[in-house]
């Protein structure tokens, strides 16, 4: 995995959040590496699907 050069932020609601904090528990992992491997899987799908 490259190394992180840049961060992003952005606001969700409070029940989002929790959510997302306890699927990433669920999966041991961070919220940040929760969201980061959710928004790889949806760019690599988007990509695949501009290709056809």
């Amino acid at each position: 995995m490259e190394k992180t050069e840049t961060q992003i932020a952005f606001r969700v609601t409070n029940a989002f959040k929790a959510r997302l904090e306890a699927q990433a528990q669920r999966e041991r992992r961070s919220v940040a590496s929760m969201v980061r491997i959710v928004m790889e899987d949806y760019l690599a799908q988007k990509e695949k699907e501009a290709e056809q």
